[in-house]
This record gives structure tokens, C-alpha cells and sequence, in this order.
């Protein structure tokens, strides 16, 4: 049992000189007693909330009881508010009660909180010889050490007692019952619960590194997690050695559709390991460093460009402010992912291309500096209490200045009257009158950037320094002219020709080939052992990381610079490099793939392209780049890839099956039965660049039939939904690269439907079988709708309408009825075939009809049939392919609990009932006494019933002979009987 209470406090000192003791802080140093503890989580996330600032020292065990515990110190901190010679601060601190043993007659124990030990540093020094100077931590949970100065104070409560019920020693065989009972019975639905299997995914990456374009970089606070995201969608997180650097692939999130634009942390609190992410399509995304999962995640109307996390004041956390292709400003909350408020624009509204928040000094509101597309400067002022619910916040100030297309804007965290403003051909520094006044914003110097490349960032490194860098993924080190520094004289001076910008340093990495897209560019500051360490982090293309550790270069050496005469500045290596590609070759022995028995020698093979697991069968089916198809037993190459043993060394195991038929690539399969029972066990499905679809018999390997009905490349296969017509329900669909889509008859072997009108790709593929339409969605928006039974456009819808017929597909058809009752009338196909004269729809038509009046009451029948439930099955292999460059990759999900009922029942299977019998697996006796059970006590009490059943038997026919004639009569005649004997009848006349 846990009971949570809270002690509250009120500290009060006076202070005769209170002017001259500065800021103040104190500590409250509680020894808690066995009987009580306090939460080391739940206190820290209090911290992360700005509520509580305390911590205990050392470890807190929760689980145990208080005759295993001991007692331990809780430091609890607060700042002194000064009014006059009055120094005051409320403090609380949340405890807990430990489990304490039962007593006869129960009652209640005693646990006393005694008085802290009261701690005081200022900000001044305090010479007072009175009181005695301790070291303690100088902050919550930090391990550096402070002097404070240990008070003696007065109190009201010297100690506080807490009465702790105990259980009554006399119910311990009622409270074991009970509790034994309780989780018997939560056992047994956590067992029969569903949700609650333990999967155990590994995953087979192959001999072949995956590739890994990076689009954004982001390096954690603690230097033990850098962050990269490409533009496949896809975060690679590598573990990172603070002290060597050394970097590691660890972790790959897949969870984004489209490339990665923005990376950045999710709180001030350097325990919190999260991060967002943004991509192109508007997703939102927060992620656990620790573990790899996605805590939340948004799609949002807007695409952003760049998120600066920035802790305002008068708020507990980090904000996001996010800037893009919108003419906005958004706040949001970086953990639930709501739009907290937005910042507008009132005067020449545009996209916001460049954005920087900061604080100004020995001020309390934060000021944002905007900068829009077409060179409009926007000013904000805030608060901290700024809402959703408020009306939209315009800027404070505007104005246009010579700047188009901003990449990116910083200012001077050193002075706060310098900006650097990056664009592609040129940067330059503005200066500023004041931070939250756009007033002056002039250009005080300006640098070109070299010839054939493109800035595409910068910061400052000091107040005369600023490191900026190209899409060549080169940095150029500049130290500024003397009009550009507020500290001296010539600040806001006209420059002079022979004070410029002067170019002493590059970064760059040797022998570096040309990138085939931007590099993705990051300026991290960091304080380790007590020194602040600049680093420059590089992803480029190729995967490859790149970290440099900036030197400082004193003003003695920069002159010295200037005097040597030099054409090129001197480059400066990275400090450490290494890109994925690098830590496939590292790894001994390298990463498996799942046929890498049919690979000869090191190197890599034919490359896998395509795969599909059949579990019911346990086979693999991969198709390869050749064009070839590879069927072999999923368990025993499983087993080849993962396990050590004597199966190593066979040749030529396990056995495997090979399928010829397609002239290249093979772009994707499709096993029909395992979507839906009414497809054919044997019938195999394979679509490939060679424009053709390939029907093949799973067990004889021979090639069926051949569809040629497109003039692209395969790249979908898919299967129609259960309740269209029965005619559909024998075809797939494939999709092409022409922007065409077939249904195929797998019975027909011929082409029923040919969608080819479409102008551009083909994205999503919806169904409206109740209406007899296929919905075909296409990359700029556009909806086309097809009859499926005659095979004609309907029509074809843009914007609005196509985005609610799309909508309107994704409902759920659960209100109308299963089965073939439940769709469109059969005679609209019939007028439809007269239409447009298709005798093939009309005859199909016709015979739907007929077979819905046939199958009219056999809908419960039906229904059931439509929704099959599979088992668990032990193991699940899954593609996976990051880009389409790659070799497929190989998921493998184990399902421990199906794995287990799966070898108990094969080892059951196995054994007679004797030996079940023997093992105490089952009790024959226990089987004879239920049986004795259902048997009657009289021997001629089965001949009594037998004959009572016949005589039922007669009468019942009888009566169905008398009811047929009479129906017989009226005029109706029975036109089939089904198997339970009940009859149909037509009106003859």
C-alpha cells in the first residue's frame, strides 16, 4: 500500500544588511526515516515542470518494505524572494509511506519527520564566523560541489509525526485468498488477451550497407547521441563516445513518408531524451532516444523548414517556434505536438524564410526576428502568456531591406547588435539599434561566396568571428572588420577597402568526390569537464558523417595569419569520420542476409528486389534482380543464417526452388490465397520491370499464364475487396509505371478492366465495391472513377470533390450488409452494358441477378465467410527496403507465445495417450467419470429415446408433405431445395 503526502514549508530570514548579500539560495537537507521515502522519478519530473527543484542523494529502492529499508537525505532548493531586510521562500516536497508489517489488532505506526538542516548560499560573499560552511551540491542532482553556510534557525514544528496504517495480523489467510484469487485471474487475461504476445523483430540487413542520403543532422546536448535523417524518410541514430567521438549506428527509425526537413530537441532538461522531427509532407514526429519509439505524432497543412526549440519565459518547457512554406509563425508544444498560438503578419504577408528568438539582456519578455522571402523584417514581442484563444499576434515592427530568398538569420549571442544573414550567393552582417526595434537593420559588411558553390549556413563563433559553410560541404572560418564589433570605436563606421572580412581557415575533408545533393550542416556548442567545445557537424550524400572540433585561434595568431602571404587559406581535416558503409565494413563477421547461401564468396549476389512470406506453407519466395524467383523453407534458411551447427556445412541446404519467366528485375509479388481463401492454394502472382505479370503454380514452379497488358514496369499488386461482384473477386490489380491499372482474371487468364487514361502516377488505389467503382488516385490530385464491370471511366474529379470521394472510400461499410445482397442493384449494370454496348457486362449482369435471388437466404452463411480471423503464426518475415537503389532487407518477427504453443502441440502430437497419461499431461479416470455423467442409468432408456426421436422424425415430415401441397395449390412451385430441406418457391402464374 502507498499513501502520498506533502510537507510544506515557509523559511524566513532577516537580514540587516540584505542589500549587499545579492541573490540567495537555500537548501533544506531532510534525513527521511525507513518509514517514508521520496520518488527519484516523480521528482524529476517535477524538475522537468519547474515545480519542485529536489533530489535525493544516492539511491532510493521503492519496492522495499520498512524493515529492509534504511533512511535517506533529500535535498530540496529554493530562491530567496527579497523584500526590504526580509529574505522568504515556500518549499515543499512530496513523500510517500513504505509498506509496514502487520501488527495484531492492526492500528497504526508512528514514522517522525525530524527538523532539515537549513543551507544558505548568496551570490556575495557572507562573512559570518558563526555559522559553520558544509559542502553540498550546488544544484539539484548535480555533482559539482558548493560551500553553503549552515543556518540555525527556529521552527514551529520541530518534528512531524506521521501515523502509517498497518494490516491486522488475524486476516493474513483472508488477504492471501483474496490476493491469490486476484492474480490468478489477472494472469489468466493477460494470457487469453490478445495485445499482450511478446514479439522479439530481427532484422537481416545483408552484406550491403543500406543507403543513407541526409537531408538534417542534430547532436545531442550530451554528446552520447547524434541524430541523422535522410531523405528517404528514415532517422538513423548512432551512438557517439563524448571523449573520442567515436560514432556507431545504433537505431534506424522508419516512420516518415517523405524526406526529413527538420530535426531538433524536445526540452531544456538534459535527462529528456527526445527529439522532433518535421518532414516534407507536414508529418510531426516525437522520439525516444533511449528506446527508438515514436511518442507522438501529427500530420499537419504545413511544411516547415526550420524548428528552433526555445525556452520562453514564464513557461515550464521548451516551445517550438517553426517557420516554412506558410506566412506564419507557429508555436507549438514539442510533446503533445498543438499549436500553442501563431505569429502573423499584418504588413506584406509572405513566407517566412529565416527566423531567430532570443532574450535580450536584463530584460523578461522574448523578442522573434523574422525575415520573409522577400527581404520584409518582422519584429515580435512576447510575453510568456501568450494562448491559442487570444486573437492572432501581430508584429511589433516592419521593415524592407535588400535581402531576397534568406537561407538563414543569427544574432550575435555575444552582443546582441550584430545579425548574420545567409543567402545562397552572398552573406552579411546587419547591425542593430535594438533587438526589439527593426529600425536600422543596414549592412555592415557583405561576402560573396566562391565560385561554383552556394552558402547555405553560418553562426557566430564570437563577436568578431563567424564560421560559414557551402553546399560543397566546406566551412569558411572569418574574422570580421572592426565596423562590424560594437566594443570599439569604428562599430557603425563606413568600411574601408583594406579592413574586410578576412578569410583565415578553412574545413574541409581531403580527397572529397563531389556530392550529388547538399550536405546538411550543424554549428553545436558544448561544455564538457568545465571548457566549451565547438563542433561542426557534416552529413553528406553518401551517408558520411563528419565532425570538427574548432580550435581557439587567439588574436596573436590571426595576425600572424595576415602577415604570411598565402593564395589559399591553410584547411583543416576533420577530426573523426565514419558513415555507414564504413561500419558494415568494420563489423566481424558482417551482417547476414536471408539467402546469402546462394552467394559465392565475399561478395555480395544477384540482389533481392522483391519478397513475400507464406506462412501456412512456412516458404519464402524473393525475387531477384535477374529476374529470377527463389522459393526455399523459411525456418530451416532462418536457421542456416542464425543458428551454428552441422546444417553450416551442407551444400546446397536448405533446398530451393527456382522460377524462370521474367526478362529483368523483379518488382513484386503477390500469394492471392493468403489475402482471401477464394483464391487458388497454388497460384503464385509476380509483377516486373519487363511490363508483364506472371501467374505461376506454387508447387510445380511452371508459369501459367502471362499478362502483357501494360507498357511499364509492374510496381503494385494488389488484391479486389471481399464483397465485389463475383466476377472481380477472380482478379488482381497491378499498377504500372505507365500510370495504368489492370484488373486480371486469374480464371479467365485475360484482362478485364484496362485503367490507362491516367496523365500521372498512380498513388492510391480505393474501392467502392457496393457501387461497382474503382477509385484511382493519381500524384497532382486528380480522381479518376471506373466501373469495374464494364470497364468505362465514370468520371474524373479535381480538388475538393476528388479529396471527399477519397474520404468517402475510407468510411466503414459495416451498415450494409455482407455478402452479394448487399450491392447495387444488379439491373443498373444492365443498363449500364446496354449503354455502352457491352454484351459481356449484360451477360455478367444477368447472372449476378439471378445468383443474388438464389443466395437470397444464405446471407448469415455469407457473412460469416467474409471475415476470417488467422492465427498467431510463430514467425513473420517482412521486406524492408529503404530505397530502391538497396537490396531488399529482412524483418523477422518472432512471436514468442505462438512459438510456444506451436512446439508444445508438435511435441504433444508425438506422444500416445499413455505416455500423456503417464506424464500427468491427462486423466483418463476424470475423462470416465464426465462420461459417466452424460450416460443414462437404465439400460433400455437408449432404445425409449431412440424411439421417441423416430416418431418426432414422422410427425415432422408429415406436417412439411401437408404444407407443400397447400403451397403447391395456391400456385407457387419449389425451384431448389437447400441441404437443411428447405424449399424456394416462384409464383407459376
Amino acid at each position: 500500500m502507498e499513501r502520498s503526502r506533502e510537507v510544506r514549508s515557509l523559511v524566513e530570514i532577516v537580514s540587516g544588511n540584505a542589500a549587499f548579500m545579492g541573490d540567495c539560495q537555500i537548501v533544506l537537507e531532510e534525513t527521511l526515516p525507513s518509514g517514508l521515502y521520496v520518488n527519484p522519478d516523480q521528482l524529476a519530473e517535477l524538475r522537468r515542470f519547474k515545480q519542485i527543484e529536489a533530489c535525493p542523494v544516492g539511491r532510493v529502492d521503492i519496492e522495499t518494505s520498512q524493515l529492509e529499508s534504511t533512511p535517506h537525505i533529500v535535498h530540496v532548493y529554493s530562491t530567496l524572494q527579497r523584500t526590504e531586510n526580509l529574505f522568504s521562500a515556500p518549499v515543499s516536497l512530496p513523500f510517500h509511506l513504505r509498506y509496514h508489517s502487520p501488527i495484531e489488532k492492526g492500528g497504526y505506526a508512528r514514522a517522525i519527520l525530524g527538523s532539515p538542516s537549513l543551507l544558505l548560499r548568496c551570490s556575495s560573499s557572507i562573512d559570518c564566523k558563526s555559522m559553520k560552511s558544509v559542502e553540498a551540491p550546488c544544484g539539484p542532482c548535480d555533482s559539482n560541489k558548493c560551500h553553503w553556510l549552515n543556518i540555525f534557525y527556529k521552527t514551529n514544528s520541530p518534528n512531524i509525526v506521521v501515523k502509517v496504517p498497518v494490516g491486522n495480523l488475524g486476516h493474513t489467510t483472508l488477504v492471501t485468498m483474496f490476493t491469490l484469487l486476484v492474480t490468478s485471474g489477472g494472469c489468466v487475461y493477460i494470457c487469453m488477451s490478445s495485445g499482450t504476445s511478446l514479439v522479439v523483430p530481427v532484422v537481416l540487413w545483408g552484406k550491403t550497407a543500406p543507403t543513407h542520403c541526409i537531408s538534417c543532422i542534430y547532436l545531442s546536448r550530451d554528446q552520447r547521441t547524434l541524430v541523422t535523417g535522410c531523405y528517404d524518410g528514415q532517422i538513423c541514430l548512432w551512438q557517439v563516445e563524448p571523449d573520442t567521438l567515436h560514432m556507431t549506428p545504433r537505431c534506424l527509425l522508419v516512420g516518415h513518408t517523405a524526406p526529413i526537413l527538420c530535426l531538433s530537441k524536445a526540452s531544456i532538461v538534459l535527462d529528456n531524451n527526445f527529439i522532433v522531427s518535421s518532414s516534407e509532407s507536414g508529418e510531426m514526429c516525437t522520439w525516444d532516444l533511449v528506446d527508438g519509439k515514436c511518442r507522438e505524432v501529427v500530420k499537419l497543412p504545413y511544411v516547415h523548414t526550420n524548428i528552433q526549440a526555445y525556452h520562453m519565459c514564464n513557461c515550464e518547457d521548451v516551445r517550438l517556434f517553426c517557420n516554412g512554406y506558410y506566412p506564419e509563425v507557429l508555436v507549438m508544444d514539442p510533446f503533445s505536438l498543438e499549436i500553442i498560438f501563431t505569429l502573423s503578419l499584418r504588413v506584406n504577408p509572405d513566407w517566412i524564410s529565416a527566423l531567430h528568438v532570443l532574450r535580450p539582456a536584463k530584460r523578461k519578455d522574448d523578442v522573434v526576428l523574422a525575415l520573409t522571402t522577400t527581404g520584409t523584417v518582422k519584429v515580435w514581442t512576447l510575453m510568456g502568456q501568450e494562448n491559442r484563444s487570444q486573437e492572432p499576434l501581430y508584429e511589433n515592427e516592419s521593415k524592407q531591406i535588400r535581402c531576397l530568398n534568406a537561407l538563414s538569420m543569427t544574432c550575435c549571442a555575444y552582443n546582441q547588435r550584430t545579425v548574420l544573414i545567409i543567402c545562397s550567393k552572398y552573406w552579411q552582417i546587419n547591425s542593430l539599434k535594438q533587438i526589439y526595434d527593426a529600425g536600422d537593420f543596414s549592412v555592415l559588411c557583405s561576402v560573396n561566396s566562391p565560385r561554383g558553390e552556394r552558402w547555405l549556413g553560418g553562426e557566430f563563433l564570437a563577436a568578431d568571428r563567424v564560421v560559414i559553410w557551402s553546399d560543397e560541404g566546406k566551412g569558411y572560418m572569418y574574422k570580421l572588420p572592426a565596423n562590424t564589433i560594437p566594443d570599439t570605436k569604428d562599430f557603425h563606421s563606413k568600411a574601408i577597402e583594406s579592413d574586410i572580412p578576412f578569410l583565415y581557415c578553412t574545413l574541409a575533408v581531403p580527397a572529397d568526390k563531389p556530392l550529388s545533393c547538399p550536405p546538411a550542416m550543424r554549428y553545436d556548442v558544448v561544455s564538457r569537464q568545465g571548457k566549451l567545445l565547438r563542433y561542426i557537424v557534416r552529413g553528406d550524400s553518401e551517408g558520411k558523417v563528419v565532425i570538427w572540433n574548432i580550435p581557439e585561434i587567439t588574436n596573436g595568431q590571426l595576425a600572424q595569419f595576415k602577415q604570411e602571404d598565402f593564395s589559399n587559406p591553410p584547411g583543416m581535416p576533420p577530426t573523426v569520420s565514419t558513415s555507414l558503409v564504413k561500419a558494415w565494413l568494420e563489423m566481424k563477421p558482417p551482417p547476414v542476409g536471408i539467402l546469402d547461401q546462394l552467394d559465392t564468396g565475399d561478395l555480395p549476389g544477384v540482389r533481392l528486389t522483391a519478397s513475400i512470406y507464406l506462412p501456412q506453407q512456412s516458404r519464402l519466395v524473393v525475387g531477384r534482380e535477374d529476374g529470377s524467383i527463389i522459393i526455399v523453407p523459411a525456418t530451416q534458411t532462418v536457421m542456416l543464417q542464425l543458428l551454428h551447427g552441422r546444417h553450416q556445412q551442407y551444400d546446397d541446404w536448405p533446398p530451393h526452388q527456382l522460377l524462370l519467366g521474367h526478362a529483368g528485375r523483379v518488382n513484386c509479388l503477390l500469394y492471392p490465397h493468403h489475402a482471401h481463401p477464394r483464391y487458388e492454394k497454388s497460384h503464385l502472382v509476380s509483377g516486373g520491370v519487363d511490363f508483364a505479370v506472371c501467374l505461376w503454380d506454387l508447387y510445380s514452379g511452371n508459369l501459367l499464364h502471362r499478362f502483357c497488358v501494360h507498357a511499364g514496369e509492374i510496381t503494385q499488386l494488389l488484391v479486389p475487396p471481399n464483397n465485389s461482384s463475383p466476377r472481380i473477386l477472380k482478379c488482381v490489380c497491378s499498377v504500372a509505371s505507365d500510370h495504368s491499372v489492370t484488373l486480371l482474371s486469374l480464371t479467365e487468364r485475360k484482362c478485364v478492366v484496362l485503367a490507362s487514361r491516367h496523365l500521372f502516377p498512380v498513388v492510391t488505389i480505393k474501392w467502392r465495391p457496393l457501387d461497382d467503382f474503382m477509385i484511382i488516385g493519381c500524384s497532382d490530385g486528380t480522381v479518376y472513377v471506373w466501373q469495374m464491370e464494364t470497364g468505362h471511366l465514370d468520371r474524373v474529379l479535381h480538388g475538393i470533390c476528388a479529396e471527399e470521394v477519397l474520404f468517402a472510400c475510407d468510411e466503414n461499410p459495416a451498415a450494409a450488409s455482407a455478402g452479394e445482397v448487399g450491392l447495387a442493384n444488379p439491373a443498373v449494370h444492365f443498363f449500364r452494358g446496354l449503354r455502352h454496348r457491352n454484351l459481356s457486362a449484360i451477360r455478367h449482369a444477368t447472372q449476378r441477378g439471378l445468383h443474388q435471388l438464389q443466395q437470397l437466404h444464405h446471407s448469415e452463411h455469407h457473412d460469416g465467410s467474409d471475415q476470417q480471423k488467422t492465427g498467431a503464426f510463430p514467425l513473420m518475415i517482412q521486406g524492408l527496403r529503404t530505397n530502391p537503389k538497396d537490396p531488399e532487407s529482412h524483418i523477422l518477427v518472432f512471436d514468442i507465445e505462438g512459438l510456444i504453443v506451436q512446439l508444445l502441440s508438435e511435441e504433444y502430437s508425438a506422444m500416445s495417450p499413455g505416455t500423456l497419461e503417464a506424464q500427468g499431461l491427462i486423466n483418463q479416470a476424470e475423462y470416465q467419470k464426465v462420461a459417466a455423467l452424460t450416460q443414462s442409468a437404465s439400460p433400455d432408456a437408449h432404445k425409449k429415446i431412440a424411439g421417441i426421436l423416430a416418431k418426432m422424425k414422422e410427425g415432422a415430415e408429415n406436417v412439411q408433405t401437408k404444407l407443400q401441397a397447400k403451397v403447391e395449390g395456391a400456385g407457387f412451385k419449389p425451384i431448389q431445395a437447400d441441404s437443411r430441406g428447405e424449399h424456394m418457391f416462384n409464383l407459376s402464374n
